[in-house]
């Protein structure tokens, strides 16, 4: 009964380590509990095949090739090749780990190499070895063939933590088969041998959050720059508008007075064409609110130059209450989300419109957009190659957002080609 247990216990250890092997080599397709369902039965599924067969070796390694098939399909985003492909190097890896840690043990404590079948305790031990080795050289592994350049990088000496725990573990090894211990010993020791496994286990999880944390300081702290640079640029833009405005301003009365005092038509019609350049070339966006002027004549500037009919409608609400570094934020990511979807597409459309319902104010910014959005569980997912310094746009908006006790929403309309972002705001 114990050994079956024992059995049952190291395929949930092997579910365990194939999930942060292919975790950290592909994104996964549900959330973890999801994933830790369907590998919990898909390796006990392989726990039986080992109690009806007797534990053939043939067919446990055929099994676990399966098994580790069916569960990196099932639970991550891998190409079908390429998971067959991990699933009989992780089969190899976890066999070589279990003949090697036998061979060393036997060797360095000078026992039978079966000892393991004396005794619960020293199969514990045993497979803790073997484990370790198998899961140390699948975080290895992975370091060097996953591409996503966010992921973690775990130092070599890392590494030196499993290799301590493994010549603990043959110093217990060797104090079990050589000594007659009580139960309670015995007990204590098999105790021990667990921690010391998920030990190792933790250290490597704990370690890849607290990078992984770093990590998204990091980006974050890059994304405030960007935001006041931003900042920065707008208000030199609006110093430099009222400077044009004024100018603009003087000038056509300049142009108003030599116009009374000409009586020449064709210089009349010259000064009128003048005048109406000069408000062509007016700020486009008057709606009370400087930085949003500043934000929408950006804009409309940028989708001049790259062919993009830019609308907009700020007449209902100028977003006066929104902090004017806030709106850079919110607007910014927004709007430079919609100019490179737009600027990909046929029809090349951008359209933003503001509202203002009771308490609450809404943004609504209209893009064209000729693919469907990848998402990410419901998040969308960038799409661009720099994938660590982008893609957090629209999380340091949702941010903000709860500041407002507001919120974001998002559609695309397949059939007409469109993404709608909404915004609320209270």
């Amino acid at each position: 009964m114990l050994n079956n247990i024992a059995f049952i216990a190291v395929y949930f250890i092997e579910m365990l380590i194939s999930y942060m092997f292919f975790s950290q080599i592909g994104e996964k397709k549900h959330n973890i509990w999801i994933c830790f369902t369907i590998g919990i039965v898909t390796f006990e599924v392989g726990a039986l095949f080992n109690f009806i067969f007797s534990n053939t070796v043939w067919l446990n390694l055929l099994v676990f090739v399966i098994i580790n098939f069916v569960f990196s399909v099932c639970c991550f985003k891998i190409k079908s090749s390429k998971a067959l492909f991990y699933s009989v190097i992780l089969d190899l890896l976890s066999g070589a780990s279990e003949f090697s840690s036998i061979f060393i043990i036997s060797t360095l404590t000078q026992t039978k190499i079966n000892a393991y079948n004396d005794s619960i305790e020293m199969f514990i031990i045993d497979a803790s070895i073997s484990k370790i080795l198998y899961f140390s050289t699948c975080m290895m592994l992975a370091h060097f063939i996953k591409k996503d350049k966010r992921n973690v990088k775990l130092p070599i000496e890392l590494f030196f933590y499993p290799l301590v725990n493994e010549f603990v573990l043959i110093v217990l090894w060797g104090i079990c088969a050589n000594y007659n211990l009580s139960n309670k010993h015995r007990i204590l020791l098999s105790v021990i041998t667990i921690a010391i496994f998920f030990s190792t286990v933790i250290i490597f999880i704990l370690y890849q959050n607290n990078i992984e944390k770093e990590n998204q300081y990091f980006i974050m702290e890059k994304e405030m720059e960007k935001i006041n640079t931003d900042k920065k640029y707008y208000d030199i833009l609006e110093q430099q508008n009222k400077e044009l405005m004024i100018y603009a301003h003087d000038t056509k009365k300049h142009l108003n007075a030599i116009r009374e005092l000409n009586d020449n038509k064709q210089i009349d019609e010259y000064l009128t064409k003048m005048t109406d350049d000069l408000k062509a070339h007016s700020r486009a966006c008057h709606c009370g609110n400087h930085t949003l002027d500043v934000i929408i004549n950006k804009y409309v500037t940028e989708c001049e130059i790259k062919g993009i009919h830019f609308d907009f409608d700020t007449r209902l609400s100028n977003l006066k209450i929104v902090d004017d570094y806030d709106l850079v934020t919110i607007l910014g990511n927004i709007l430079d989300n919609a100019v490179e979807s737009a600027d990909k597409s046929k029809e090349k459309y951008i359209s933003l419109n503001t509202n203002k319902v009771n308490t609450y104010d809404s943004v609504i910014v209209n893009n064209s957009c000729d693919w469907q959005p990848e998402t990410t569980d419901s998040e969308l997912k960038t799409t661009k190659k720099d994938k660590k310094s982008h893609g957090l746009g629209i999380k340091s908006v949702k941010k903000i957002l709860k500041k407002y006790k507001g919120d974001l929403y998002w559609e695309y309309d397949d059939k007409i080609k469109q993404f709608t972002t909404t915004i609320i705001l209270k």
